[in-house]
This record gives structure tokens, sequence and C-alpha cells, in this order.
């Protein structure tokens, strides 16, 4: 459990880098608000395209190596990052990252089913997707701690080093669990991952959709520039505990997940609309946070959902719904910028509802589609 947070976190790490010390990139690089946009494109595109192939790779190659190849991209993106000299390598670098993302995502899902035990793994999996978004927190730490005070460069050095220190010091995983699979054998993947893959995707255009607007969002509705940060910080905080409640959640009833994905999503769609008709900062403030813990707090069992129910085949089911999952995060922050750049939020939110609730919806597809599995031991 441990590998995967600390992998998963540094996979991401990159591209929050470049995001929080985009200042000091635009006056050393000329590196804009736009050119931000291309480099989170490059970094989610990227690992959605590697995220199918990278499950078949897994799955023959194992975590550990798994692990190697995603730090070995991580290290070469921060070192490209470090040396650039044009804007346009920084895209490069994220896309790099990218790939190396995907890769370290399927890894964190097999080393998650075949290291923790079953009665244990809801935590594991809600841990490791709480750390994208810790990854973050630590990414605006480093702008006063190191970009401000030595510059923007170093950042990207010392993650060059983390990485590094992360490639030659992988454990080697217990592969027990492996050998009575043959996941490069199987042939068609099932058809009952397909809900669970389209709520995925569905889900996540709602939820990166509001996660990425929570500041432009609150200062337009009339909270202080300063104010919304603290909002978002809160809200950041609230989604990591959730993730990692629902995981715990889901070990102490010994459930697949796809109710409580199913109730988080359909509560994120509630709020959504709450939040339509949300004109005093006092109901913002009751309304969105209810949004990102519903429709932001289901990715902490989401992989502990597929890979539970689809057991002889966790690397290539849970590097399928990456690709989707990653493609929704792309769609939602888009379609919701395209009503936020005309201030109309009510229509924003109104997307925002309907994809949670045909998410909730597709849970709740999958869960009557999902195959009896085996009861968990705690």
């Amino acid at each position: 459990m441990l590998a995967a947070v600390v992998f998963t976190g540094t996979g991401v790490l990159p591209l929050y880098l470049v995001s929080s010390q985009i200042l000091q990139l635009s006056d050393d690089l000329g590196f804009g608000v736009g050119q931000l946009a291309i480099a989170t494109s490059t970094f989610t595109g990227l690992s959605a395209l590697v995220g199918g192939p990278a499950g078949g790779l897994v799955a023959r190659i194992g975590a550990t190596r798994g692990f190697r190849i995603g730090a070995a991209l991580t290290v070469i993106a921060c070192a490209l990052a470090a040396l650039a000299t044009v804007s346009w390598l920084i895209p490069i670098a994220t896309g790099i990252a990218g790939a190396g993302n995907g890769l370290i995502q399927v890894a964190a899902n097999l080393a998650i089913f075949d290291g923790v035990r079953r009665g244990r793994q809801g935590v594991a999996f809600g841990a490791k997707q709480a750390a994208i978004p810790l990854a973050g927190v630590l990414a605006g730490l480093a702008l006063p701690v190191v970009g401000l005070a030595i510059g923007w460069r170093w950042g990207f050095v010392f993650a060059a080093t983390l990485g590094l220190a992360l490639l030659f010091s992988v454990p080697v995983f217990d592969t027990e669990g492996t050998t009575h699979r043959a996941e490069t054998s199987t042939g068609r993947l099932p058809r009952s991952l397909v809900p669970i893959a389209l709520a995925g995707l569905v889900g996540a255009i709602a939820g990166n959709g509001v996660a990425l607007f929570v500041v432009p969002s609150a200062v337009e509705i009339g909270i202080g520039e300063a104010a919304a940060g603290t909002v978002l910080a809160a809200s950041s905080v609230l989604v990591v505990a959730m993730r990692v409640g629902a995981g715990w959640v889901v070990d102490r009833r010994g459930s697949t997940g796809h109710l409580e994905m199913a109730a988080l999503a359909a509560t994120g769609a509630l709020g959504a609309f709450a939040l339509m008709s949300a004109t005093t900062p006092g109901l913002y403030l009751v309304a969105l946070p209810i949004v990102l813990l519903g429709a932001w707090g289901w990715p902490g069992i989401y992989f502990y959902t597929v890979v539970r129910s689809f057991p002889e085949i966790p690397a290539r089911a849970s590097g399928l719904v990456l690709s989707g999952n990653l493609t929704g995060t792309l769609i939602g922050p888009v379609v919701v910028g395209a009503f936020a750049g005309r201030g109309d939020y009510p229509s924003a939110w109104l997307f925002v509802g309907l994809a949670a609730a045909v998410s909730a919806a597709g849970f709740a597809v999958a869960h009557r589609m999902a195959r009896p599995v085996a009861p968990m031991i705690a």
C-alpha cells in the first residue's frame, strides 16, 4: 500500500509542479495559461492512451517492473522540464510524465490487489487515490519553499531525485497470486466491464468539471480571492478524507463498492442541482462541499471495485477503465469551462449534475450485472 501511495503521488507531481509554478515559468519561458491547458491535456491524454496497453504490459511483467518503467519516465520528464529553455518543451515533459502515470496507476492497482489482504483493500485503494490531490498540496508547498526561494527548476530537480530514489528502491512484490491467473491469454474482456467503465468516464466528467472551477466560481458569487483559495484547500482535504473513508466503509461492509459509488455520485448530482440555485456565498458554501464529496469522492473505491469484480484480469480491467476515467477528466473541464467562460455557472452546474446522475445510474447497472465474488476476509 505504501508503494502504491508514494508512486501514485510521484507520478502526478510533474503536472502539479507546472501548474503551481506557472508564474515563474511565464517569466522565464513565456509559458502562459493557454500552454498550461495544453500541458494538462498532454499529461491526461497520454495517461489515457497508455492506460489500456499498460494493463496488458503490467499483466506480463508484473507490478515491480511496471513501477520501475513508470518511475523512469517520471525522472525523464522532470529532467526535461528542469532543463527546458523554450516553453514548448514543458508540454512534451508533461506528456512523458503522463505516460509514466498510466503505467504507475495500473502497477499500483495490481500491487494492492496481490499484496494487500482482502479486508484492507478498500482503505488501500482509497489511500492510493487520495495521493493524487495530496500531490497537489505538496506542489503548492514547493512554490514558496523551493520555487520562490531558489528557482522553479529546482522543484523539478527535487522531483527527479525522488523519482530516481523510487526507481532504485522498488520492492519486489509477492506475485504468488499471479501464478493462478493468465491475464495475457484471456480473450475478449467481459461485457459486464462496459457499464462500470462508462460510469467512471461520465463520473470523471462531473467530478473534474467542478473541481477545477472552485476558485473562479467562488469569486463569481462574491467570495474574495484569498477566501476562495481557502475554500479550495478545505475542499481538497474533504475529498482526501472521503476517498479514504469510502475505502474504510467497503472494507467494513465487505462490499464490492458499486452501491457506495452510486450513492456518492447521486449525492454529487443533488449537490450540483442545489448549486444551480446558489445566489449567495452562504448557500454556495453549503452546496459546493456536497458536490465535491459526492461527485469526486467515489474514485477512492473505483479501482477497488474494478479489480474486486474482475479478479482474473485485474491489470487489464483497471487499465481499460483508467483510460475511460482520464478521458472524462479531459472532457469535463472543457465543457464546464465553456459555460464558465460566459459566466453561465448555473448551466455549468446543471451539466455537472446530469453527468453525476448518469454516472450513478451506470454504477447501479454495473452492480446488477456484476458476477458473484468470493466473500472478503477481514
